[in-house]
């Protein structure tokens, strides 16, 4: 698996499809789901007032456009602000997985969901998020190649740390097991930056 930490406008980024989350009590919608909003002249803000999506926890939604970069988007919902725990980000790292597998997605750019708004631990996240995915089986070859993963986060200012992490994780071989349990041994896995 290649991993790249990225922090870049939502109007470049360029894959198979975007992963972004938005709370269910935040309006308006905030972080790369807002931007999205913004640049499509407001179509997900037109879905939840049309009671389409409302953002309650796992909800999934594939959106197709033309005006972004990458035109398919999977909306998460991230269930209520003030619930979100690094639990349930390991719950929706899961099911966003088992959703790109059925999906048969090669290559795919998800946002680190609600770790900016929630004040999570984004290093912490990073490890959850890469637990989740690294010890999944449906992962290492999606589409008959390995799987090509970007990770986005609006703080550029720690991306060489979130990059640093990720070539510890390469060259220990282990991920550290956010429930305390033995650290679980990685696949292949290469990262690269893009500020």
């Amino acid at each position: 698996m290649q991993v790249t930490i990225r922090s870049e406008k939502i109007t470049r980024i360029r894959s198979e499809i975007l992963i972004v989350g938005f709370f269910q009590d935040v309006r308006p919608i905030r972080g790369y789901a807002g931007e999205i909003d913004w640049f499509t002249n407001g179509t997900i803000s037109s879905l939840i007032q049309q009671n389409k999506i409302n953002g309650t926890l796992g909800e999934a939604t594939l959106l197709a456009t033309p005006k972004v970069a990458t035109p398919k988007i999977l909306l998460i919902g991230l269930g209520q602000k003030r619930n979100y725990t690094t639990k349930i980000l390991q719950q929706l790292s899961t099911h966003v997985i088992e959703i790109l597998s059925r999906l048969k997605v090669c290559e795919a750019i998800a946002e680190l969901w609600g770790q900016e708004e929630c004040s999570l631990d984004l290093v912490g996240c990073l490890d959850i998020f890469l637990q989740e995915w690294m010890g999944s089986p449906s992962q290492t070859r999606l589409g008959g190649e390995p799987a090509l993963l970007s990770l986005l986060t609006h703080q550029s200012e720690r991306i060489r740390e979130l990059a640093h992490r990720i070539r510890e994780y390469e060259r220990t071989g282990i991920l550290p097991s956010p429930s305390g349990d033995l650290p679980q041994g990685l696949g292949t896995l290469r990262v690269e930056m893009k500020p």
